[in-house]
């Protein structure tokens, strides 16, 4: 998997160097040096006291980006040593399931990590879109698909797998329960010319939760189709393919615990 890096700014390095208690020079120096330290500050507690239980203007004056990633470990951290967690069941529901394992597994990657934030930053700040379309609607970015470049159909085949990934993951209340009809299932699976099998799947009835496992099932096909022309982290969007389950299950903790009680300005659902 390609080594991913957290870019921080420089109010973000002022916050981090005053929760350790050391100067920006010396924390940018040991970053240089070892890049995969930012992993340690993130779990750091201190750190977190800091960011998330200091005063609005430190809350504010970090990045989207170091925020969200701050949440994304400290969840992390906390399945590592949960032998439960709350699973949807629907709206409104939670069940304590002991299928921790495929969690564990998937935040062990600090590459998946930084994937999960990544993901959440682009719905709290997003970037323009190539097409003129409603950022969150799935059916109306797919029409576009043959109708742009092929530069441009890499960027919103991304985008469809990550907006159904947080649909599931952050919103599962508003999708879990509803199923797709089968003009929606023909319009959105064809994109990724599904077969007439795996469209039945995505209008599963019989299913408790047929709009996450439609939609888990959607987002790892366009992540796999964004990797096939993708120069920019290809590996990456496959291996988040292959665990697309885990991928959603985690940000039903991370919202659950953290995106619908913390809300910064710019922070999801805002």
């Amino acid at each position: 998997m390609e080594r991913q890096r957290l870019d921080l700014r420089d109010e973000d390095l002022t916050v981090l160097a005053r929760a350790l208690d050391t100067d920006v020079d010396s924390l940018c120096s040991e970053l240089d040096r070892h890049p995969l330290y930012v992993s340690d500050i993130l779990r750091r507690p201190e750190v977190a006291d800091a960011i998330l239980d200091g005063d609005d203007s430190t809350t504010l004056a970090v990045s989207p980006l170091l925020f969200f990633a701050l949440l994304v470990h400290r969840s992390a951290d906390e399945l590592a040593t949960s032998e439960w967690v709350d699973d949807w069941v629907g709206p409104g529901s939670r069940l304590p399931v002991f299928d921790v394992e495929p969690l564990l597994e998937f935040t062990d990657a600090p590459g998946r990590l930084l994937f999960s934030a990544r993901l959440l930053v682009d719905f709290a700040m997003p970037a323009k879109m190539p097409v003129p379309v409603d950022r969150l609607d799935l059916e109306g970015l797919v029409t576009w698909l043959d109708a742009v470049e092929p530069a441009d159909q890499i960027v919103l085949l991304r985008r469809l797998g990550d907006l159904a990934l947080f649909q599931a993951g952050v919103f599962p209340d508003n999708n879990g329960a509803t199923t797709l009809t089968a003009t929606q299932a023909e319009l959105l699976g064809r994109s990724v010319q599904m077969t007439d099998d795996e469209l039945e799947l995505l209008v599963d009835e019989g299913s408790p939760t047929p709009g996450l496992d439609a939609l888990e099932m959607l987002s790892s096909a366009w992540y796999r189709a964004a990797a096939e022309g993708s120069e920019a982290a290809p590996v990456l969007l496959c291996d988040v393919a292959n665990r697309i389950r885990a991928a959603r299950r985690f940000l039903n903790y991370v919202a659950d615990h953290y995106l619908h009680r913390l809300q910064p300005d710019w922070a999801v659902g805002a």
